[in-house]
């Protein structure tokens, strides 16, 4: 058992916040590094990337099997996470330019 798998088990079989503490230290780095490249370098976005895959985690370590290779988990988990936020920010900035648009026509009316 790697210290990883370790680690998740102890935090979902005892609710050890202290290994869930451990296991984000242990991977903050890769999460956050991924993420700020998805995001296309936007370090508050790729913030928030890191802390819902964290979140993720808490909420789904229970449904993980033992084998389970967390780096790969939290990668994939990232990479679904930082597409899903870039399709909401590309979405926003849309509908700015439209609102813009919008209001520069009806100021030259």
């Amino acid at each position: 058992m790697t210290e990883s798998q370790r680690l998740l088990a102890d935090y979902v079989e005892n609710g050890s916040e202290a290994a869930f503490r451990e296991l984000v230290a242990l991977y903050v780095n890769l999460v956050y590094s991924t993420a700020l490249r998805l995001v296309e370098g936007d370090a508050h976005l790729a913030e928030d990337v890191t802390q819902t895959v964290f979140v993720r985690l808490s909420g789904k370590a229970r449904l993980l099997s033992r084998e389970t290779m967390l780096g790969g988990w939290l990668h994939r988990d990232t990479c679904f996470v930082a597409s899903k936020t870039m399709r909401r920010e590309r979405r926003r900035q849309a509908r700015e330019r439209q609102a813009a648009l919008m209001h520069a026509q009806t100021d030259h009316s």
